[in-house]
């Protein structure tokens, strides 16, 4: 409803709705996105983002700091700050064990910052954080079969079988066609 009529009502009473929205529900996407469309408009990019890492310190969640990073990365933010941000979000207690937030932060490194070993790091980083994961796990077979070498790759398939993280396929076949 918000949405429909942001075109006819006044910024105050947006930001005042969304707000107030906001503190009942914390967590809601749209809400959010509100934030960030409106904030985006009529804000300056620090108040922004001061407004999105007090929400973050206030109130912990996987979708904040994912508003967070995608602002950060769609406003060409730099390096520095983005991967602080996963940092600070992966330093925290109840979001370490977040296997979409290491997933994004594999990617980021790999196909944003084009930085390889940095990508390697953290992967090692999040299986040690979150070894039931089979996506991260296969992550080290799909994304990255160029960064690692033979011989971990053969590891993390030994680890996986004595974890009953099953394949589908014969990964020694994998490992041959790529030699």
């Amino acid at each position: 409803m918000l949405q429909k009529h942001q075109r006819q009502s006044s910024l105050v009473k947006v930001w005042e709705s969304i707000s107030q929205g906001l503190q009942i529900y914390p967590f809601n996407p749209d809400l959010l996105k509100g934030v960030v469309e409106v904030g985006h408009l009529h804000t300056t990019s620090n108040k922004l983002r001061w407004m999105l890492d007090d929400f973050c310190y206030k109130k912990p969640s996987v979708v904040l700091w994912l508003f967070a990073l995608c602002y950060e990365m769609s406003r060409g933010g730099s390096q520095h700050r983005i991967r602080g941000l996963f940092e600070k979000a992966l330093s925290n207690d109840r979001l370490c064990s977040s296997v979409v937030l290491w997933r994004c932060y594999i990617v980021y490194e790999l196909d944003i910052a084009h930085d390889a070993s940095a990508a390697r790091r953290i992967f090692f980083r999040a299986i040690h954080s979150c070894p039931w994961s089979k996506k991260l796990w296969l992550d080290g077979f799909l994304k990255l079969n160029s960064v690692l070498t033979a011989k971990e790759l053969s590891d993390l398939h030994e680890v996986m079988v004595d974890k009953e993280l099953n394949l589908r396929t014969d990964i020694y076949e994998i490992l041959l066609q790529e030699s």
